[in-house]
């Protein structure tokens, strides 16, 4: 029985210091582990919520979004290197079902700044209203590349798209953006015929 005894605490101390010796916590894949590793780099989100995820990061760096309609779809970190929490935002108006995160790094230590990685959030349980009016707002910017006041000078699409105060403004009515730019837009040296 003594014998039975050491042997069953002998294996469970190996188990265990086995354990303990590989951790229990592992991060998830990341396609430039040298620079960033992520809690989780595919996530699910419903349009309208916020999550927490754990970040490292070996430099400092800086991100963007890919294509997205929301306004409110971003996310808060410190751009700084280290370990740290950041928090995803997905818009409640947001239409666009694979929402990219993309970092890169932002460090004066790395000659090539040309280093990326970048997290995926499926946005689930979309608003079909906003799905709809995300459509007519696309139409309504894309008819100003048709704008017949389009000249080499002005096209009214850059020039909405140029200016968010414009498009607070005018919204996508074509006539009074051309106006804008005749009485205003040339003396403030604007960009009306191509992205700035």
């Amino acid at each position: 029985m003594k014998t039975f005894l050491k042997r069953s605490i002998a294996v469970f101390t190996s188990v265990l210091i086995l354990a303990l010796s590989f951790g229990t916590e592992a991060q998830a894949y990341s396609e430039r582990p040298e620079f960033f590793d992520f809690e989780q780099t595919v996530i699910k989100m419903d349009a309208g919520t916020t999550k927490d995820i754990r970040l490292i990061s070996y430099y400092d760096y800086t991100y963007y979004v890919g294509p997205h309609t929301s306004a409110a779809t971003y996310m808060e970190c410190s751009f700084h290197s280290g370990t740290e929490v950041v928090r995803l935002h997905i818009g409640a108006d947001e239409t666009v079902k694979n929402v990219f995160f993309h970092f890169y790094v932002d460090d004066r230590k790395i000659e090539s700044l040309d280093v990326h990685d970048c997290i995926e959030v499926y946005v689930q349980n979309i608003n079909p209203a906003a799905a709809e009016k995300n459509e007519e707002y696309r139409k309504a910017v894309e008819a100003l590349k048709n704008y017949p006041g389009n000249t080499k000078e002005f096209n009214a699409y850059y020039y909405y798209l140029n200016y968010r105060d414009l498009q607070d403004a005018f919204g996508q009515d074509g006539d009074k953006l051309l106006e804008h730019y005749n009485v205003f837009g040339k003396n403030e040296n604007r960009i009306a015929n191509r992205f700035k």
